[in-house]
């Protein structure tokens, strides 16, 4: 490995809080890819004193599953304790279940888009699969969620049909929106939630890269000759790489980094990337606005993974906004100890955390849109067009129906995009 040049500031702030032996080992495991030095270290701390219950909740909760199964069986080579010992069967049997649904996975993503193509509906996956493919080279090696779907504006109404003939049902019945409701929906949201019930399958429809219409990084999910990923004789678009990352870098801060997956797939890319391909990544983030995304990215792959691959065209650690992103991160991950989940974290931090994001105009007044015109309001107290603007009236007796109604009831994976 080459030396580099440019190296993250020394910066107080940045040095990594204290953690727990078993999130260490956790992050030990999901290097990648792995080197000498990491199996090494592996080794060592899988023979101290750890909590391997609290080991498999935390592999569990980050969704690392197969990952850090591979690792960890690859590391530890020598007769373990028996603790150790349970601890990898159990992600043994956890990844072979994994790897079932990633071929599940495949095949459904396989009927979904060759239905659409047939539609003549051009779609790119986000994320998911072909992430797995591209990084990884294996899909087993990373945990399946949803689908992601990236469609353009005008074919949402087609692909929900399409998904609705294949037993999908979705968040929202966009098809019985007013024309009115639907070009709203359209410009102050970013996509649709479906589930089918018989399979199991989750699908995300975008048309567009984030939820707020004037957040930076637009042009990311619109760039022109995207890259395709193979699997055997079927192929689907994706984003470009660089793009690709940068995605993941602004989604995952959105995010508050809840789950560690996403940083995961993010170091994965990044450390094998030369100072030149860092450089390039930097200036193309700031050409779409999301410098500070990707500087605090790079500051947490630093800090919880101990890669420091740095460009001299990333912001400072003290600049404003990435100091902002830090913080909510630790918030989320720290303060949480490293397994909150996204519904335990309070709307109005996450609200707080977007609204000083980005500080101009537009873009905070795209949130309040969001927020006093919740789109589950249209159902749960639908009134006509004509009375559509009184919606922000109302919003705070909604809110509070939907917390009567759904008191204990754990949300769905979709929920915030009611917000």
């Amino acid at each position: 490995m080459q030396e580099r040049r440019y190296h993250p500031p020394d910066q107080t702030h940045d040095q990594p809080p204290d953690r727990s032996p078993e999130l260490d080992l956790l992050l030990l495991c999901a290097r990648w890819p792995q080197r000498q030095e990491d199996g090494e270290l592996i080794r060592d701390r899988s023979a101290g004193q750890l909590d391997w219950q609290l080991f498999l909740l935390l592999v569990q909760h980050h969704r690392l599953v197969p990952l850090v199964s591979r690792t960890l069986h690859a590391s530890v080579t020598e007769a373990p304790s028996p603790e150790c010992e349970a601890a990898l069967a159990e992600l043994e049997q956890l990844s072979t279940l994994n790897a079932h649904q990633a071929l599940r996975s495949l095949a459904e993503l396989r009927r979904v888009v060759q239905e659409l193509h047939a539609n003549n509906i051009a779609v790119r996956i986000l994320k998911g699969l072909p992430l797995a493919q591209s990084v990884f080279g294996d899909l087993s090696l990373r945990s399946p969620g949803d689908i992601d779907l990236l469609v353009n504006e005008s074919s949402i109404l087609q692909a929900d049909s399409v998904l609705r003939n294949f037993g999908y049902r979705g968040l929202f019945q966009i098809d019985r929106f007013s024309p009115k409701r639907l070009a709203f929906y359209r410009a102050h949201w970013k996509d649709l939630a479906y589930q089918n019930q018989a399979t199991g399958f989750e699908v995300d429809l975008h048309w567009r890269c984030f939820r707020n219409s004037a957040m930076p990084g637009a042009g990311l999910c619109a760039a022109h000759g995207p890259e395709s990923v193979c699997f055997g004789g079927f192929r689907v678009d994706t984003l470009p790489r660089l793009e690709g990352l940068l995605y993941l870098c602004v989604h995952g801060t959105l995010d508050g980094w809840l789950y560690l997956k996403s940083l995961i797939d993010i170091a994965a890319q990044v450390r094998s990337m030369t100072e030149a391909e860092l450089d390039s990544l930097a200036t193309l983030a700031g050409d779409n606005g999301v410098l500070p995304e990707l500087t605090a990215t790079l500051i947490l792959v630093r800090r919880y993974l101990s890669m420091d691959q740095w460009s001299e065209r990333l912001l400072s650690p003290g600049e404003r906004t990435v100091k902002h992103i830090l913080r909510y991160a630790d918030r989320t991950l720290v303060h949480g100890k490293f397994l909150a989940e996204r519904e335990s974290v309070p709307i109005g931090a996450t609200i707080g955390f977007e609204l000083s994001l980005r500080r101009n105009f537009r873009y905070r007044l795209e949130l309040l849109v969001r927020v006093l015109y919740r789109a589950r309001m249209w159902e749960t107290i639908p009134l006509p067009d004509y009375l559509f603007g009184i919606y922000p009236l109302l919003s705070p007796f909604e809110w509070l129906i939907h917390r009567i109604r759904n008191r204990g009831a754990k949300p769905p994976s979709g929920a915030t995009m009611a917000i």
